[in-house]
């Protein structure tokens, strides 16, 4: 894409090629944000009304672009005014240039992307709902692309996936500070919240509500008045918190716990699941109408082995910080740390990588942090987390229980320290442990 921080599919012939009638057209700049559906081999787009994709805006020649879909992806400029950019680079008239489901290519200010709907079972794979995801590998502020930019402007709900530690939270904050609303960013996590207390805890209370309701209490939704709301964790909400979450996001409106009068919502919703909500909804784990509501566009961040580039300076930023300063010299990775490094899989992705050079630079004791000084807890390549690859419940079900026992067996039974070793809260690892039945540690 045109910037660092959004990165294209593979570009292997095949992953060009976007299934018949799955595409989705994003289209974001200029203060616009909207979404079309791709159906046949060829579309074009433009401004005039016989277009594939017609949109009113003046960067748009007539026609301008004519949109292959297969056998490849390509993007050929019909001879336009403005003229269109790859990659940065403008094509000529009649030019085809190929594309990666995921990769813009520009028109003035507005950036176009093709991007696979979610995936999920035939149920959802069949629907116009299915929303659009976008790979963003780095998902800090400063390497924020265009198209992020303008998505974070716009009014959108944004769904984000990733395997847990990948910076799904970074990513929610970068949004919140590039939309530039007035309001603060306050974040609700769903696994941690007690099931007895995540209603009040949600929409709030009126004193006397309940026992032990003492007095009047904001909700976390209420606090999020004229900001962003951050549903981190949403797959783990229980079934009759996601109806009245459901209501909240329909009608723009909330009422405490004990409460007759409704309050006006003013928020953006973001939500993050390290989960397939669309997998989740056709198990019938998570209500679809909900999914939808959240589901206005997703952002995927890919897992730390899939970008081992990033290793190394994320690495370092670690290890600035925790010596008590910037990135420097100073603060070289010697090759055989940098290889110690890099030729680990990073399970805990982001998060891990953290831990694992503050531990390191304990164990340095103030002197240069080599690679003998890097301590990385054992777990079984099978118990690498990829619940976003994952195509059928029985082969993610059966990973994810895996890394859970593998997880334990490394802890000697610890739940606590299991669950830092997973990048989870101890409550959702118990939930895990009781949705997998697995045996649980004897104290």
């Amino acid at each position: 894409m045109t910037g660092d921080s959004t990165q294209s599919a593979p570009s292997a012939a095949s992953e060009h090629a976007v299934p018949r009638g799955e595409g989705i057209l994003l289209v974001a700049g200029d203060g616009l944000v909207t979404t079309f559906s791709l159906l046949g081999d060829a579309v074009t787009i433009g401004r005039a009304p016989d277009c594939d994709v017609a949109l009113a805006h003046a960067a748009l020649s007539r026609h301008h672009v004519r949109l292959r879909l297969r056998p490849t992806m390509t993007v050929e400029d019909l001879g336009s005014r403005n003229g269109t950019r790859v990659r940065g680079a403008r094509i000529e008239a009649g030019q085809e240039s190929a594309l990666a489901v995921g990769e813009t290519f520009q028109i003035g200010k507005l950036h176009f992307v093709v991007a696979r709907a979610t995936r999920g079972a035939p149920s959802l794979t069949s629907g116009s709902a299915r929303a659009a995801s976008l790979r963003v590998v780095d998902p800090t502020a400063a390497a924020a692309s265009a198209f992020v930019r303008d998505l974070a402007a716009s009014p959108l709900s944004v769904l984000l996936l990733g395997e847990t530690g990948v910076g799904k939270e970074v990513l929610a904050q970068t949004i919140h500070d590039l939309s530039k609303l007035r309001g603060a960013l306050v974040r609700a996590n769903c696994a941690a919240m007690a099931p007895s207390l995540i209603e009040s805890e949600l929409f709030g209370h009126e004193r006397a509500a309940f026992t032990g309701a003492s007095q009047q209490r904001v909700g976390l939704l209420e606090a999020a008045q004229g900001g962003t709301f951050f549903l981190d964790e949403v797959g783990e909400l229980p079934e009759a918190i996601q109806v009245k979450m459901l209501r909240a996001i329909e009608s723009r409106e909330i009422t405490r716990v004990g409460a007759v009068k409704p309050i006006a919502l003013d928020v953006r919703f973001v939500a993050a699941t390290n989960r397939d909500l669309a997998l989740e909804v056709d198990l019938g784990r998570f209500r679809s109408d909900l999914f939808y509501r959240l589901d206005g566009i997703t952002l995927v961040i890919p897992p730390l082995r899939e970008h081992r580039e990033r290793i190394g300076p994320l690495a370092l930023q670690f290890l600035a910080a925790a010596k008590g300063g910037a990135a420097s010299s100073a603060h070289a990775l010697d090759a055989e740390l940098l290889a110690r490094l890099e030729g680990h899989d990073w399970p805990g992705n982001v998060r891990e990588l953290k831990a694992v050079i503050e531990r390191a630079v304990v164990i340095a004791g103030g002197g240069p942090v080599k690679a003998r000084h890097v301590t990385i807890a054992p777990i079984k390549a099978s118990g690498a987390p990829r619940p976003l690859t994952i195509t059928t419940a029985t082969s993610e079900e059966a990973i994810e229980r895996q890394r859970i026992v593998d997880a334990l067996d490394a802890c000697a039974g610890n739940q606590t320290r299991a669950a830092k070793l997973l990048g989870v809260s101890r409550a959702a690892l118990v939930n895990k442990i009781g949705l997998h039945r697995i045996q649980r540690p004897r104290k």
